[in-house]
C-alpha cells in the first residue's frame, strides 16, 4: 500500500496533533463548573452530581475514542492509500507467443491466440497499475513491440491486435530479449540474476511449443509461465522438394516431410497432383507424433506445378498443403566449330545438360551458344568461347612460340577453371606459350609460360588452351573432361548446378554450399532484392520471417524457395522447478490501486453522527430532583 499525499510520518505527526487537541477540549467541555445565581426559579431541574469535584479523568471515553477514530480516517482519507499498490514500481516483460504454432486450436476447439490475449489481459489487471511494462511478440525472430510504459490502455491495444506468425517460436532468444531490455531500462551493470530494486516479473503466455535447443533462463530473476490450452492432434506438411538428376535431363526425386502434433502412432494420406491432374496417393506413418518422410522420381520434359494435399483437412489449413514450379529442362547450347563428335565424347559426357552441335563454319553460329574453336584451325571472335591450341594469328589470343612434351606445372589455387585439377602428370604433345595481356587470367603455366589462360570484360568471356583437350595425347586423362566443364561453367554458370525446388516453412533457412566462396553466393527475392546471409559450416543461412520466394545460388547449386508453409515448432518447453505458474491473484500480483478515500471518509462521517446521536449536548437527560433539603431557593449553584 502506498500514500500518495502524505508521508507516513506527516500522516502520525497530524494525527498525534490533533488527537491532543481533542483529549484537552474533552477535558474541558466535559468538566462541571459551579455558577452562583440569584434564584433557581428559571432554572431547569438537572440531576446534581453525586459528588462535587474536578475531574480527573475522562467520564466518556468511548466518545473520545470515536471521534480519535473518526479524525485518523479522515486524515488517512486526505493521504489517500492505495491498497494492492505493491509499493515501488517495477519494471515486467511480458513476453507474448506470436508463433505459428498459436494458430492451432486446444482440444475444445477455442484458438491458442485467443487464449494468449485473454491471459496476456488479465495478467495486465493482476498487477500494480503503476508497473512499467514492456511487450514482446515472440516468434522465430522475438521483436519489442511496446517499450516500457505503464499506459494500460496501449498495451491492451497491442495485446488485442497480436496475430499468429509464419516461424516457430525462438523462446531462448525471446527470453535473451527480456534479459537484455531490463539491463537497459534500469541500467544494472551486475548479474541480472541477482535481483534488485525495479527488477519485476517476467512472464511467457503461451503453450511453450518451440524451435531449437535448451532454452535458458538463468538471466531471469523471475520467471513466470502463463500457460494456454495444447494443441489437439494435426498434421502438417513441412517440406515438398524436387531435386533434378544431373544425368537424367528431366528425371526429379521428389521427397515430402511432414509432422504429426499428436502424441501417439498414426498415419496420414497424401494426395499428389501435376498441373491437378492427379498423380497417386502415398500413406505416411507416424510411430509417437514426430516427423515422417516419403520419396519418389518424377519425370517431365515440361514445366508444370507439383502439389501434395493431405487428404483429410484439420482445423490448421496453412499447412495442408505444399506446392512447387517444376521449371523447364534447362539446356545449354555448345557449337563446336572444325571438330568432331567421336574426340569430343569424353569431354561432352561432363554434363547432361549440354547440347552440343558440330558445325563447320562461322555462318552457321548461333550469338547464344558457347563456342568451341577446335584444334587450332579456324578461328573468330565470339561472346562467349574456348579455344583450343589456337594459331598464333588468327586468334584474340597471341602464342609466342610452341613446345612439345612439356608437363604442366603450376595451376591456379584461386580461379574456378582449375577447380578440382591438379595434375602434373599432364604432359600435351605440343603445346603453344601465351603472350599473356595485363586483364588475362593464368590459369596453368609450364616451366615455358602460361598454357591456359581467362579473359573477361563486360560484354564477353573466353577460356585458351595452348593445347588441343580433345587430342590423343590428353583427351583421356581424368583433367580434360574436368576442365572443359570448368570451362563451359565459367562461361555459363548455371549449365552444372544442381537444381532444387523446394516448398518449405518460414523461419531461418539453410541451403548445403560446401564448395562456394563468399563472391560465388547470391541469395535473392523474386523481385530481384537481396537478402543477407551468412555463410557457416558450409551453409547459407538467412532469416525469411513471411512467405515468399527466394532464390539462391552457390559454386554448384541453384536453389528455388518457396516459402509457403507455417513452421511448427516440434519441441516442447519444460520449465524448471522455480518458474511461477498460471496468472496471479490480484493480492498476490498486487493489482491496480484501489482508490479508498471515499470510503475512509464516509467510515468517518458515520462514526462522528454516531457519536453526536449518543454523546451530543442536544440529547436531553432524565431529571434527577434533589432532596428538599438539598435545595437553596435564595440562591443557588447551576
Amino acid at each position: 500500500m502506498g500514500l500518495l499525499n502524505l508521508a507516513l510520518g506527516q500522516l502520525l505527526g497530524l494525527f498525534l496533533s490533533v488527537a491532543g487537541l481533542l483529549v484537552a477540549l474533552y477535558f474541558y467541555d466535559r468538566s462541571r463548573r459551579r455558577v452562583l445565581v440569584s434564584t433557581l426559579q428559571f432554572w431547569p431541574r438537572r440531576p446534581a452530581p453525586a459528588v462535587r469535584q474536578r475531574h480527573k479523568r475522562i467520564q466518556h471515553p468511548l466518545s473520545l475514542l470515536l471521534q480519535l477514530a473518526a479524525v485518523f480516517l479522515l486524515l488517512l482519507a486526505i493521504a489517500d492509500p492505495r491498497p494492492g499498490g505493491g509499493g515501488a514500481s517495477r519494471h515486467r516483460v511480458v513476453v507474448l507467443d506470436t508463433s505459428a504454432a498459436m494458430a492451432l486450436s486446444d482440444a475444445d476447439g477455442t484458438p491458442l491466440m485467443d487464449q494468449g490475449r485473454a491471459l496476456a489481459l488479465r495478467y495486465l489487471e493482476s498487477v500494480p497499475g503503476s508497473d512499467r511494462i514492456l511487450l514482446v511478440e515472440a516468434d522465430g525472430a522475438p521483436s519489442v513491440r511496446v517499450p516500457f510504459t505503464s499506459d494500460r490502455q496501449r498495451l491492451r491495444e497491442a495485446i488485442l491486435a497480436a496475430e499468429p506468425g509464419w516461424t516457430a517460436l525462438d523462446l531462448d532468444a525471446a527470453f535473451d530479449l527480456a534479459g537484455g531490455t531490463l539491463r537497459l531500462a534500469l541500467d544494472v551493470s551486475g548479474d541480472l540474476a541477482a535481483g534488485g530494486p525495479g527488477i519485476g516479473e517476467t512472464v511467457y503466455v503461451g503453450p511453450g511449443l518451440h524451435e531449437g535447443g535448451p532454452v535458458g533462463t538463468g538471466g531471469l530473476p523471475l520467471l513466470r509461465h502463463v500457460a494456454t490450452g495444447e494443441p489437439r492432434d494435426a498434421f502438417g506438411l513441412l517440406v515438398l522438394r524436387a531435386a533434378a538428376d544431373p544425368a537424367v535431363p528431366g528425371k526429379w526425386a521428389v521427397s515430402l516431410g511432414a509432422r504429426s502434433l499428436g502424441s501417439g502412432p498414426a498415419s496420414a494420406r497424401v494426395d499428389f497432383y501435376f498441373d491437378d491432374k492427379p498423380l497417386g496417393h502415398r500413406v505416411l506413418d507416424f510411430k509417437a507424433g514426430g516427423d515422417s518422410e516419403l520419396g519418389f522420381s518424377l519425370q517431365t520434359e515440361r514445366p508444370g506445378l507439383l502439389e501434395a494435399r493431405l487428404a483429410e483437412q484439420d482445423d490448421y489449413p496453412g499447412n495442408n498443403a505444399a506446392r512447387i514450379a517444376i521449371p523447364s529442362v534447362r539446356r545449354t547450347r555448345l557449337q563446336v566449330i572444325g571438330g568432331s563428335a567421336e574426340s569430343f565424347e569424353p569431354l561432352l559426357a561432363s554434363g547432361a545438360r549440354l547440347e552440343p552441335s558440330f558445325v563447320d563454319s562461322r555462318a552457321e553460329l548461333e550469338d547464344d551458344a558457347i563456342h568451341v574453336w577446335a584444334r587450332g584451325g579456324e578461328a573468330g571472335s565470339s561472346r562467349r568461347a574456348i579455344y583450343l591450341a589456337p594459331p598464333g594469328t588468327a586468334s584474340p589470343v597471341s602464342a609466342s612460340r610452341e613446345v612439345r612434351g612439356r608437363a604442366v606445372r603450376e595451376w591456379s589455387v584461386t580461379h574456378p577453371l582449375a577447380r578440382g585439377v591438379r595434375d602434373r602428370d599432364l604432359v600435351p604433345e605440343r603445346a603453344r606459350v601465351f603472350d599473356a595481356r595485363q586483364d588475362d587470367e593464368i590459369v596453368a603455366r609450364t616451366d615455358e609460360g602460361p598454357v591456359v589462360l581467362a579473359r573477361a570484360s563486360a560484354d564477353s568471356r573466353l577460356v585458351a588452351f595452348g593445347f588441343d583437350l580433345a587430342g590423343d595425347s590428353v583427351r583421356n586423362r581424368l583433367a580434360a573432361p574436368l576442365l572443359f566443364a570448368n570451362a563451359v561453367a565459367w562461361l555459363d554458370p548455371d549449365v552444372f548446378r544442381a537444381e532444387l525446388v523446394e516448398a518449405r516453412p518460414a523461419g531461418i533457412v539453410e541451403v548445403e554450399a560446401p564448395n562456394s566462396a563468399r563472391q560465388e553466393i547470391a541469395v535473392r527475392t523474386d523481385r530481384g532484392e537481396a537478402v543477407p546471409w551468412i555463410l557457416a559450416g558450409g551453409k547459407v543461412r538467412f532469416f525469411a520471417g513471411r512467405p515468399g520466394k527466394y532464390r539462391v545460388v552457390t559454386a554448384d547449386r541453384d536453389v528455388t524457395l518457396s516459402l509457403s508453409q507455417p513452421q511448427v515448432a516440434s519441441s516442447v518447453w519444460d520449465p524448471p522447478a522455480e518458474v511461477r505458474h498460471g496468472v496471479p491473484s490480484r493480492v498476490a500480483g498486487g493489482g491496480e490501486p484501489w482508490i479508498s478515500w471515499p470510503w475512509l471518509a464516509a467510515l468517518a462521517a458515520a462514526i462522528l453522527l454516531y457519536d453526536w446521536s449518543r454523546f451530543g449536548r442536544g440529547r436531553r437527560a432524565s431529571p434527577e430532583i434533589l432532596p428538599d433539603d438539598e435545595r437553596r431557593p435564595e440562591a443557588g449553584v447551576a
